[in-house]
C-alpha cells in the first residue's frame, strides 16, 4: 500500500510538471534521498542535470515545483546551463552560498577603469571601455537608466566601482545593510542629497543582481528609514538647494543677442526657457496643428521615437516679446533655422545610443561658451545660476509673473512631471516682497464671512 502511495504522489508531481513546464523537464528520486533535475534541450536532444538540495518526499512536491519556476527562466531565457541555474536558486532558498560568494557579483558587473578628469584622457579610457561593456551586464544594468547625461552615466560607474571594489574585499561585508552602511561609512561628511543619490544608486544595483542575476535575497538593500539615517539631514535651507532661475531682463538680453549673433542658439534657448523644456527634450519635439508638443525622454527611448505619449507644450511669453511662442513654433516648423549642428548631431545618435541626456549636454555646452550667457553668470545674484536656470525660469513664471498664477497641477503638467516633483522643485519660489503683496492683494478683496 506503501508503494502505491508513493508511486502516486510521484505520477502526481510529473504530470504537474510536465503540464505546466513542458516536456522537457523531469525529476527523480536519487538513491541520496535528494531530487534530481533533468532538462532535455528541445534543440539537439541533449540532457542536462542537476541534484537539488530538496529530500525526495511526497510533503515537499510543492518545493520542488517553485524550484523548477525559478531555474527555468533562467535556462530558457537568459541562456544559463541548468547546473548555474541550481547554484543561483540554492544561493536564493537554500542559503548555502559557494565559498566565494561575492564572485556572481564579478560575474555581471565588471569594474571601471579609474578615469582621469583630463578631458582627453577621460575620452579616449571612456571610448575603449564603452567597447568592452557592449553586451555586458553592466551595459544591460545602464540601459535601465535612461536620459542620462555623460557626467551622470560617469558618475554611475564610478558608483559600480566604488560598490565591486568594497563587496570583493578580503573581508567584505555578507549582507545587503552591511555593504550600504559601509559605503555610507567611506563617503565621509558630504551633503546629505549627494550621499542620498549614491546610496539610492547602490541600492538599485542589489535589486538588480536580485531580480535579474537572482542573487540572494541576503543582499536586499536595507529600508527607507535606515538610508534616510545614512545619508543625515541637510544644513541647507529648501531655499538655498534650488538652481535659481534666469530673470526676465537677464533672459531678454540673452534672446536679443543670440537673435542676431547666433539664429540656431536663439532657436534652441527660446524653446526651452519660454515653453520650459528639458535641455535634452530638445530631441522629442513635435509640431501638431501649430501647437507644441513633447515626447517622453525620461523613461522609454521608443516612446519618443515613435511619438506617443506627447504632452502639450505652453509658451510663457516675455512681456517684451508677448508672441515669441509662436514665433518660436513657427521658425521650428519651417526648418529656415535648425537647432545647433552639435545638438543635432546627438539627436540624431538618440536611437543609437538608447538615451537622450548627451542632447542636453550639447546645448549646454554651447551655453556655456556664449559670451553674454557669461555675463549673466558672472552677475551679483547668479552665482549659481545654470543652463537648466532656463527651465527654472518658466516655472518662477508660472507662479510669481502674474496676479493670476497658473495652478500647481496645471504647470506640472505642463512640466511634465508630478506635483510632488513640482512642489519640491520650484514649491519655495517666493520673497518677502511678493508675500507681503499677496496679503495686500487679499485685503483689498475681502468679502463678508
Amino acid at each position: 500500500m506503501a508503494s502505491s502511495n508513493r508511486v502516486s504522489w510521484e505520477k502526481r508531481l510529473r504530470d504537474t510538471i510536465r503540464s505546466n513546464y513542458g516536456q522537457g523537464w523531469r525529476v527523480i528520486g536519487e538513491d541520496s534521498g535528494r531530487t534530481k533535475l533533468t532538462y532535455e534541450y528541445p534543440t539537439d536532444g541533449k540532457k542536462s542535470s542537476s541534484t537539488l538540495s530538496i529530500e525526495w518526499k511526497a510533503t515537499n512536491g510543492l518545493q520542488i515545483l517553485k524550484a523548477i519556476e525559478f531555474i527555468k527562466p533562467l535556462v530558457i531565457n537568459q541562456n544559463l546551463s541548468l547546473k548555474e541555474s541550481a547554484r543561483r536558486w540554492k544561493a536564493q532558498f537554500v542559503g548555502d552560498e559557494t565559498k566565494t560568494p561575492n564572485k556572481a557579483w564579478k560575474d555581471f558587473l565588471i569594474i571601471p577603469p579609474k578615469f582621469s578628469y583630463k578631458k582627453k584622457e577621460y575620452e579616449k579610457a571612456y571610448k575603449e571601455y564603452e567597447a568592452e561593456l557592449k553586451a555586458t551586464t553592466v551595459d544591460q544594468f545602464m540601459q535601465t537608466k535612461q536620459g542620462l547625461t555623460s557626467k551622470t552615466e560617469k558618475d554611475w560607474h564610478t558608483r559600480i566601482r566604488k560598490f565591486l571594489e568594497l563587496i570583493n574585499k578580503r573581508n567584505a561585508p555578507k549582507t545587503g545593510e552591511e555593504l550600504i552602511k559601509d559605503l555610507a561609512r567611506d563617503m565621509g561628511d558630504i551633503e546629505p542629497d549627494q550621499k542620498k543619490r549614491y546610496l539610492n544608486g547602490w541600492c538599485d544595483i542589489l535589486n538588480y543582481g536580485i531580480e535579474r542575476h537572482s542573487m540572494s535575497k541576503r543582499w536586499t538593500p536595507p529600508d527607507a528609514k535606515i538610508i534616510k539615517e545614512l545619508r543625515g539631514t541637510s544644513t541647507r535651507t529648501r531655499k538655498q538647494k534650488l538652481t535659481p532661475y534666469v530673470e526676465e531682463h537677464d533672459l531678454f538680453k540673452l534672446l536679443d543677442h543670440l537673435e542676431g549673433s547666433d539664429p540656431s542658439m536663439f532657436l534652441a534657448t527660446g524653446l526651452i526657457s519660454i515653453f520650459g523644456l528639458r535641455l535634452s527634450e530638445l530631441a522629442a519635439l513635435h509640431i501638431i496643428e501649430n501647437k507644441l508638443y513633447v515626447g517622453q525622454i525620461k523613461n522609454n527611448v521608443n516612446t519618443s521615437i515613435k511619438n506617443n505619449d506627447l504632452r502639450r507644450a505652453f509658451a510663457m511669453d516675455l512681456i517684451e516679446k508677448p508672441n515669441l511662442g509662436n514665433k518660436l513654433i513657427k521658425l521650428y516648423k519651417s526648418g529656415l533655422v535648425k537647432l545647433p549642428a552639435r545638438v543635432l548631431k546627438q539627436i540624431d545618435l538618440v536611437e543609437k545610443k538608447r538615451k537622450f541626456g548627451d542632447v542636453g549636454d550639447a546645448f549646454r555646452k554651447l551655453l556655456l561658451k556664449d559670451k553674454v550667457w557669461q555675463e549673466i553668470e558672472q552677475t551679483k545674484g547668479n552665482e549659481d545660476i545654470t543652463p537648466y536656470s532656463l527651465r527654472h525660469r518658466f516655472a518662477h513664471q508660472c507662479h510669481k509673473g502674474s496676479a493670476n498664477p497658473i495652478s500647481i497641477k496645471d504647470a506640472a503638467e505642463a512640466m511634465g512631471h508630478n506635483t510632488d516633483t513640482h512642489m519640491d522643485s520650484y514649491g519655495s519660489y517666493t520673497t518677502e516682497l511678493a508675500i507681503e503683496k499677496a496679503f495686500e492683494r487679499h485685503a483689498e478683496n475681502r468679502i463678508e464671512a
